[in-house]
């Protein structure tokens, strides 16, 4: 799993999802469908988010909180998880649980990019067919 979201998106998910977590309470975070969810006791809530590969997290939501606040500054992070722990930048945790092909909760409509003609991305497909 690999993701790129705003601190505070991610931080606004886990206050609504997990208001008052307890010491052993976990939350699942998973990236998938162009979006990251978070699943806390049968709630989900989800957002957009820069997706680079999907999976899904078991991580405890008290330390996971504990651990955003230190990002507070930051605007967006890129978080990268496995079944050896979870990696913002430097830093990396272990996780309880790995997934590497979650199913997004819901049937999402994800669009391909599509680049405009005369941008950057295109100008070497556009110069392939000429």
């Amino acid at each position: 799993m690999k993701f790129t979201i705003a601190v505070s998106d991610l931080a606004s998910l886990l206050k609504a999802l997990a208001p008052r977590p307890r010491k052993n309470d976990v939350f699942i975070l998973s990236a998938c469908a162009a979006r990251v969810f978070v699943e806390s006791k049968g709630n989900i809530g989800g957002v957009e988010a820069l997706v680079f590969a999907d999976g899904a997290a078991t991580l405890p939501v008290k330390t996971f909180r504990e651990l955003l606040k230190t990002y507070e500054g930051k605007q967006s992070l890129t978080f990268e998880a496995g079944p050896d722990g979870l990696h913002i930048e430097n830093f990396r945790m272990p996780v309880l649980h790995y997934e590497a092909s979650p199913k997004p909760p819901a049937n999402f409509k994800v669009f391909p990019i599509t680049r405009m003609p005369g941008s950057p991305e295109s100008r070497g497909q556009e110069e392939d067919r000429i």
